[in-house]
């Protein structure tokens, strides 16, 4: 089990054979392309495991076991950051576990509970993210980002997000500029929603044009998606 120092205590005594055991409760019992998320106790301690394990045979080996590596690469480059739930280590090749944050996500949050301060602060964490060389690629999912118990943003799910390329890279550089726009695009969407009297003129502006050539690029990951979703339905 790959974990960091720190929670090697915590991961010790949990692995595949006694996972249901120290099961709470389930999050979410994934369809056939999701994960499912599972809150566990470790040593006092709550977290939530990621988990492709009863997955179908080819999603679990096709994108179970890369999503799982790509999640962990990601999360270990956040570690430390404010804002993004610490990362416990994986369980084995299909699941990982992070960190619970109490609270709800921002899709089950009603208008006007969240004020300038929470975006703010939001705003902070997604900064953060880039200046390591991070896009998150999914920032308009609003269950991805929580409010905590104590109306602080985490978020959670970097499934889809990806790095900077290399100076050579050139397409992978188009691509993660894209996605830095769309990661702020997103916040301003979540503050339409949330808190629309708090949208500057520069943001509704903002929200009208886009980002250049966001649509496709949207569109491409939707089909990919949606054609993933149905070969793993045939099966």
């Amino acid at each position: 089990m790959t974990v960091y120092y720190a929670y090697q205590d915590l991961l010790r005594a949990l692995n595949r054979s006694n996972l249901e055991s120290q099961t709470v409760q389930y999050m979410r019992r994934g369809k056939p392309w999701q994960a499912d998320l599972l809150l566990v106790k470790l040593n006092g301690k709550l977290g939530v495991v990621k988990d492709y394990s009863k997955r179908p045979w080819l999603y679990r080996i096709a994108v179970g076991m890369f999503s799982t590596w790509r999640e962990r690469v990601i999360y270990q480059k956040l570690q430390g950051l404010s804002g993004v739930p610490s990362f416990f280590g994986r369980l084995d090749r299909y699941a990982l576990v992070v960190e619970y944050i109490p609270g709800k996500d921002a899709s089950k949050v009603k208008p006007g509970l969240v004020g300038s301060e929470f975006f703010h602060k939001l705003e902070k964490v997604v900064d953060r993210i880039h200046e390591r060389g991070i896009v998150l690629c999914d920032l308009r999912h609003t269950a991805n980002i929580i409010v905590s118990d104590e109306g602080e943003p985490y978020l959670v799910d970097f499934c889809t997000a990806f790095g900077r390329g290399s100076r050579w890279n050139i397409f992978k550089k188009w691509l993660y500029h894209l996605f830095h726009q769309d990661d702020l695009l997103g916040i301003i969407k979540l503050k339409k929603h949330l808190a629309p009297d708090l949208l500057s003129e520069e943001e509704r502006q903002r929200l009208e044009r886009g980002v250049f050539l966001q649509g496709p690029a949207i569109r491409l990951r939707n089909f990919s998606r949606k054609w993933l979703k149905k070969l793993v339905q045939n099966k």
